[in-house]
């Protein structure tokens, strides 16, 4: 019994130690084997053309990019196409007929919602009318009414009485307005408002002053911890390091001839100067020839190069676990406190 329990012991132990070393390696391919690129492009008066190649692992995963007829990209590990653009599966295409028919629903609520309303104020307009016409209906029998009552001593008497309780009612609002427009108390609301004015713009002020003080006062502390020479060595180092980065991807390969021209001649002489400038960068291989009488851009691009995962993980990680990187990082969180 105990020797069965050890052989499987042994077993687990093997898979496990297996499984470790396949881990390993399988890390070991994405640090150190390095990705392949290829860059071709070929442009004249008629097309532009452009082809991408992306190779890792003997290519065991490829990725392929090509411009136009038609535009699209398609990546494949093994055998296996993992993506392409262009090309929906079953699921997508059920998710887009399903996107398709709630689109249509939702076009559809709009159309039924405004055919109600307009349903809703046509009604509104008939019911208007009709009481427009009871309304009118109705003035014209009380004219007719009042046409046919006859005039009494009685009725001459409530309008008389009428009349003159209007007039005194007249006579005593003005007395009323004067009463409560007083001068004085119009006086001293307008200055209570203007004194009242003055103090909110005083506030604004004041408030404006304390923000930028603020600011200014933060930009004075950045300004200080950017002039330290710890962080002068901290952006020299960073410097230092992304050269480094920028050097392993660097294309190994450029090859090409190009044919250009901006319509003005100082304009085209100022760019090719910095071609020359930068030309020892790009080598031999690549050719540009400038016209300066017109304005033109043709030619052909080859490039190719690779990248190392580990270089670019390798000097990042040696940046952020700089001790002047710790310091400055906690001086910036000391100034977000103030």
């Amino acid at each position: 019994m105990l020797s069965i329990f050890v052989k499987i012991l042994s077993i687990l132990g093997i898979l496990l130690l297996c499984l470790l070393g396949l881990a390993v390696l399988v890390l070991l391919l994405v640090l150190f084997f390095p990705i392949c690129y290829r860059v071709m492009g070929e442009k004249n008066a008629d097309a532009t053309t452009a082809h991408v190649r992306i190779r890792w692992l003997f290519g065991l995963l490829r990725v392929c990019f090509d411009y136009p007829e038609p535009a699209k990209a398609l990546v494949k590990f093994l055998p296996f196409t993992v993506f392409e653009s262009g090309k929906a599966t079953g699921e997508n295409k059920g998710k887009t007929s399903e996107q398709d028919k709630a689109l249509a629903k939702k076009q559809a609520k709009p159309k039924a919602q405004a055919a109600k309303m307009q349903a809703e104020k046509t009604q509104e307009n008939e019911l208007s009318a009709a009481g427009n016409a009871e309304e009118t209906e109705k003035k014209e029998a009380c004219r007719e009414a009042d046409n046919a009552e006859p005039k009494t001593w009685e009725n001459d008497g409530s309008d008389a009485a009428k009349n003159d309780s209007m007039t005194a009612e007249t006579e005593a609002a003005p007395k009323e307005d004067t009463a409560d427009n007083d001068p004085s108390g119009a006086e001293e609301k307008k200055v209570f408002g203007f004194f009242k004015k003055f103090e909110k713009i005083k506030y604004t002020i004041r408030s404006i002053y304390d923000k930028i003080r603020k600011i200014w006062e933060n930009i004075s502390y950045y300004v200080e911890l950017l002039r330290e020479e710890e962080t002068k060595r901290l952006f020299d180092h960073a410097v230092f390091r992304l050269g480094k980065i920028l050097k392993s991807i660097r294309p190994r390969h450029v090859r090409g001839s190009f044919l250009f021209g901006t319509g003005s001649p100082d304009t085209t002489g100022y760019a090719y100067g910095i071609y020359g400038i930068f030309s020892p960068l790009l080598g031999d291989e690549l050719a540009v020839t400038p016209d300066f009488s017109r304005a033109v851009l043709e030619g052909d691009l080859y490039i190719s190069g690779h990248i190392t995962v580990f270089t670019i993980l390798w000097n990042g990680l040696k940046v952020l676990f700089d001790k002047n990187m710790r310091r400055f990082v906690r001086k910036m969180k000391a100034g977000r406190k103030k």
